[in-house]
């Protein structure tokens, strides 16, 4: 089969360089299209344009969307024969709409009704998808998680975690560093923030205004060597989204040992009590609390091992062969409707 990638993410863009383009190249090889320029905003912009015009010179047997910010849809089967099939990488326009102010989830439900199949990470982006587009051919995909991450050793605890992109609406890295501001004197671990993004500058802004430069860290990106060892040297993982879909690096985390400190949210019901600790949605007293509670070796001495075991069901030998299966289902049937 020749499949060819619309996937506005990419390991070299300045701005995201995310678990979405990490997933992507873990199960194909692909080229990126588009242009970065200096602006995250201009970035996307022109990539979304541009795809009416180049995806109608893809020569494949198949497409797969990556679904973006902020519309999640671009159309793309508007401007095809070939049969596109969407992947929900970024599937909360309606975030998007109240971050920017701009009716984003009603271009994303308009798009929606253009797309005949979907590869959902989870249950809660099937409900989702299916009520915007009932005719939809799906099938659940969770995301992999590379064997190099349970092969971390853990040592001697240095720190809490969190590594991501620096997109504070997104991310919620601002309720990260107030909840940590409530428990600071109490905590006994330095907080470390690893990644990259377009909101350091808030970042460390917020970190100064609450007095916190000696106890929270920013390291930058994180990649090879250097994520795994913060991966080793931490004690658990925060995990503060306001909206994430199923995410590579919360796999990673769980592979290496790393329970997860999280909000309640639809898109984290997949998480068990047994790997990791949810507060009431952007309850930030609440999430102060639970990273207190975590450093209770009683407490996370248990999830550490549970976090490992749960994450061995996943690895991206499955994903390939369950994409595999879906996309000779697709081509068997887009046959049958051309005879």
């Amino acid at each position: 089969m020749k499949i060819a990638i619309i996937d506005m993410d990419d390991l070299k863009n300045p701005f995201w360089g995310a678990g979405a383009a990490r997933a992507t190249r873990e199960v194909v090889r692909y080229i990126h299209r588009g242009i970065n320029l200096k602006s995250a905003r201009l970035t996307n912009i022109t990539f979304i344009a541009s795809i009416p015009f180049f995806i109608r010179k893809i020569s494949a047997d198949l497409i797969i969307e990556n679904f973006h910010a902020p519309t999640s849809v671009s159309f793309s089967p508007v401007f095809t024969k070939t049969p596109v099939i969407a992947l929900p990488a970024m599937f909360n326009a309606h975030e998007f709409a109240k971050k920017y102010h701009f009716p984003f989830h009603w271009i994303e439900k308009f798009g929606m009704r253009f797309y005949k199949y979907m590869l959902p990470y989870s249950i809660n982006d099937s409900v989702k998808a299916n009520k915007l587009n009932p005719e939809l051919i799906y099938k659940i995909v969770p995301q992999g998680v590379s064997k190099e991450f349970f092969m971390i050793r853990h040592k001697k605890p240095k720190h809490i975690l969190f590594l991501g992109r620096f997109d504070i609406w997104q991310k919620g890295i601002d309720m990260l560093i107030k909840a940590y501001a409530k428990v600071k004197d109490q905590i006994k671990y330095p907080l470390v923030i690893a990644g990259h993004g377009p909101d350091e500058k808030k970042i460390r802004s917020l970190i100064k205004e609450l007095s916190l430069e000696k106890l929270v860290k920013i390291v930058g990106p994180a990649y090879g060597k250097k994520k795994q060892k913060l991966i080793s040297e931490a004690l658990f993982v925060a995990f503060p989204s306001r909206h994430d879909e199923y995410s590579v690096w919360s796999l990673e985390a769980l592979a290496s040992g790393m329970p997860l400190i999280c909000f309640d949210l639809p898109e984290s019901k997949w998480l068990t009590g047994k790997i990791s600790l949810k507060a009431k949605p952007f309850d930030i007293d609440q999430y102060s609390q639970l990273l207190l509670k975590a450093t209770d070796a009683k407490v996370i001495s248990e999830m550490r091992k549970e976090a490992r075991q749960f994450a061995k069901k996943y690895s991206w030998e499955k994903v390939a062969k369950d994409f595999e299966s879906f996309f000779k289902y697709i081509l068997k049937r887009e046959k049958s409707y051309e005879s």
